[in-house]
């Protein structure tokens, strides 16, 4: 019955989307391409720069460009190019990009200064730049409003207070090679397009802070800057933004600890946050925009939520445990499989589901370092990430929460397929 519901879901998606391809005058409305950030530190380099590409119709002589202004102008030059010798890839260049602090990010959509290029016969025919995507949700009121949170593609960032942004390249110790998954800080994740916050909060009531956020036992940032972090970008943006509190991994081993910290989110986001309403996560995205309260707190603890309408259920996170690319692949494909087959069910959950698209290292991995690290392990699997959801579960997909924003391409697929599901396809 299963594989009968993913045929059928297949078939459906492909009549879909060869009415939608049909409408298409140009070959390369279908090609992407883009730039992507290696999380990857070396002794010499920070930041390397990486293009994907896939083009279906490749032909002998085509090449991809990588610029340092928009390869449009007559007196843009290449920085790196290459030839494609296969439909889809992936390209480190050697180059490094520049460090952009946050405060110099904007909240309007903007190129940051590198532009990749597809060249036919010396003519530029498709493009791309590494951007900031602060208001793609807004920007969208009028074709998402009617759908809940659980219709549409969500990029995340996983344990997203686990971040260290470094301006200079350094040897990471022992423990930041298995607790940092995020090179921007929140506000960054944000102005990059993440609209789902994994957050892991650990109380410390003899400290300066009680509540941090932790990667497992291991405090990482303040969560009061996390919290102002979110309030800015809401006060600068219509976006709506989901803060999954997941895990309790220090400090909570009584309800009055829990109830401390809903009484903190509460206090902190008092202007900010939507209370629980009776039909829960059935709410459209239009109540919720009209509500003028636009940040939904989940929250890991049953006997809480029903005590508390500031918070909500939390996101259901499907977990694989895997630790290599293709038990990755497989878990993926088991979950969105599953999801394939309840869009046939007349009465579908609402409760928002993340994939989570990560390799998880056991204990023995990080005593001996046997995997390199989450950023070398994101690296390899992040790519992988930007091309399955775009070509094998686009259709399925919910939330897709992974490491290291930048090095993948997932806030890009969500848009165009966040589109493309408007239009039908």
């Amino acid at each position: 019955m299963l594989l009968c519901l993913f045929i059928v879901t297949h078939l459906i998606a492909g009549v879909l989307l060869h009415s939608c391809n049909h409408e298409h005058k140009d070959e390369f409305d279908d090609v992407q391409i883009g730039v992507v950030i290696s999380p990857v530190m070396s002794n010499n380099m920070i930041r390397e720069i990486g293009i994907y590409w896939k083009n279906p119709n490749i032909k002998i002589g085509d090449s991809v460009g990588l610029y340092n202004k928009d390869p449009n102008f007559n007196d843009a030059l290449p920085i790196f190019k290459f030839t494609p010798d296969i439909p889809h890839g992936f390209r480190k260049t050697g180059i490094s990009a520049d460090f952009i602090p946050t405060s110099k990010l904007s909240f309007s959509k903007k190129c940051l200064g590198y532009y990749v290029a597809w060249i036919r016969d010396d003519v530029v025919k498709k493009t791309n730049c590494l951007s900031t995507n602060p208001s793609w949700m807004g920007d969208r009121r009028k074709t998402l409003e009617h759908l809940k949170m659980r219709d549409i593609f969500l990029p995340g960032t996983h344990d997203s207070a686990a971040y260290a942004k470094h301006k200079n390249s350094q040897l990471e110790l022992i423990v930041d090679k298995y607790t940092i998954t995020q090179d921007e800080d929140v506000l960054a994740q944000l102005i990059y397009g993440a609209r789902y916050l994994d957050i892991r909060i650990g109380r410390y009531p003899n400290h300066e802070h009680t509540f941090w956020g932790n990667h497992g036992p291991f405090r990482i940032v303040p969560l009061k800057t996390v919290i102002n972090a979110v309030k800015y970008f809401l006060d600068k943006t219509d976006e709506i933004i989901i803060f999954d509190v997941q895990e309790f991994p220090v400090g909570f081993k009584t309800m009055a600890a829990h109830y401390e910290l809903t009484d903190y989110l509460e206090k902190e986001f008092a202007h900010y946050l939507l209370p629980r309403p009776a039909n829960g996560w059935k709410i459209t995205l239009e109540d919720i925009w009209n509500s003028n309260r636009r940040l939904i707190i989940g929250y890991d603890y049953a006997s809480v939520v029903a005590s508390r309408t500031c918070v909500w259920p939390q996101v259901g996170h499907q977990w694989g445990n895997v630790r290599t690319i293709g038990a990755l692949y497989k878990h993926l494909n088991k979950v969105e499989t599953q999801a394939a087959e309840e869009s046939f069910n007349p009465n579908p959950s609402s409760q928002p589901r993340a994939a989570m698209a990560q390799l998880t290292p056991t204990t023995f991995d990080v005593i001996f370092d046997r995997l390199g690290g989450l950023r070398k392990m994101a690296e390899n699997v992040d790519i992988n990430i930007t091309e399955w959801y775009n070509e094998e579960w686009q259709h399925t997909a919910n939330v897709v929460a992974v490491d290291f924003l930048k090095a993948t391409g997932i806030v890009e697929t969500a848009i165009e397929w966040n589109d493309k599901r408007a239009a039908g396809c």
